[in-house]
């Protein structure tokens, strides 16, 4: 069986794809699969590093407001897309996935014209333009929420599944408040978040002592350094990594998580029950982030912070203080959060993946 996977840009859109190669791998280790990628995107270095083998294409999204250097994108557009079916008309798949990001979608559409079966998760509330685009040639299209499913009417067939998360997620223990010091994990993403990185310099620099909580705070590995370099107070209770790679292990040890509204990690969060304060990133297309955050929200599954002019260290520092001093708050957000959870998402993924599968004729799990 071959499988040709596309997804990327960011990490909520390469991480979901990985999960499903991984789950694929599980059940059939002969499946040949290949990913789709752009070198712009992380998929360059995170593809490889769980083992399997990308190609890349030229890709670039359109900029807002439309203008001149739209007609450049595209070019660059079609010549992605010629890539893309080079690739395809080489590998031959039998069924291709879609996760999003602007370069799922010449290689999806491309896999579509060669007659492979294709299926397509949106991680978001709101679905990206290239899975909207992508619907009508879709057999299956698996979204994260179910306000999603309205988007997917012209799909074969479109099915709640919730968002990817590693194993380690879905099998953790719920989170229970305990008495003694908190800790709290702070991150903005997986290209960082400068609004939120200076919210936090400050946060520590001006009100934070060492008997607070501990805090891990992960700014990102491009601000990294000068994060660091703007840090005048050192606390023995802060620990600063420019990224979290071990996140289960960080994930298992905080009380409080304070985030973006990114799909994965707001999945993540809700599969082992944290409670958490998301912020989500106002630069994301169609909202997305808040509209994710703001669902959750509504069910009492997190506490919000908008990225707006009232957002500073010190509304930021007494938020935390706040919940990490409310026991009930934190055990009914950690409740709500663990509710909302789907920890089997990756099993509902492969079940409808292994329904359009064995409609090939001569395929048998």
């Amino acid at each position: 069986m071959r499988v040709l996977i596309a997804g990327g840009g960011s990490a909520g859109h390469i991480n979901p794809a990985i999960s499903i190669a991984k789950e694929i791998k599980k059940h059939n280790r002969e499946s040949d699969i290949l990913f789709i990628g752009s070198k712009k995107g992380l998929e360059k270095d995170l593809v490889p590093r769980e083992g399997f083998e990308i190609e890349f294409i030229e890709i670039e999204g359109f900029k807002r407001p439309f203008g001149i250097k739209s007609l450049k994108t595209v070019l660059i557009m079609i010549k992605g897309f010629v890539q893309a079916n080079r690739i395809v008309k080489q590998f031959k798949p039998d069924i291709a996935i879609g996760t999003g990001g602007f370069v799922s979608g010449p290689a999806i559409f491309a896999s579509h014209m060669h007659k492979a079966k294709v299926l397509i998760h949106e991680q978001n509330a709101y679905p990206g333009i290239t899975n909207r685009m992508l619907a009508k040639y879709t057999d299956v299209a698996m979204t994260s929420y179910e306000s999603a499913l309205k988007f997917f009417t012209k799909s074969k067939k479109a099915v709640l599944t919730g968002n990817l998360i590693d194993d380690s997620f879905s099998k953790s223990v719920k989170y229970e408040p305990h008495d003694g010091i908190k800790t709290v994990v702070i991150m903005g993403g997986s290209q960082g978040a400068m609004t939120i990185n200076n919210t936090v310099i400050g946060m520590i620099n001006d009100y934070m002592s060492d008997k607070d909580f501990n805090l891990i705070f992960a700014p990102g590995k491009r601000h990294y350094e000068e994060v660091i370099s703007r840090i005048t107070k050192k606390l023995d209770n802060v620990v600063i990594n420019d990224y979290i790679y071990d996140r289960e292990k960080v994930y298992g040890i905080a009380d409080l998580m304070v985030i973006r509204g990114g799909a994965t990690t707001l999945s993540e969060v809700l599969a082992l029950g944290k409670p958490s304060i998301v912020i989500p990133s106002p630069f994301v297309p169609d909202n997305a982030q808040e509209r994710n955050a703001e669902q959750i929200y509504n069910k009492e599954a997190c506490e919000l912070i908008y990225d707006n002019k009232e957002f500073n260290s010190k509304a930021l520092y007494d938020k935390i203080m706040h919940l990490l001093e409310n026991r009930d708050k934190l055990q009914n957000l950690s409740n709500n959060a663990y509710t909302l959870g789907i920890r089997d998402a990756n099993e509902r993924v492969y079940k409808e993946f292994l329904e359009v599968i064995n409609e090939i004729d001569g395929f048998r799990e």
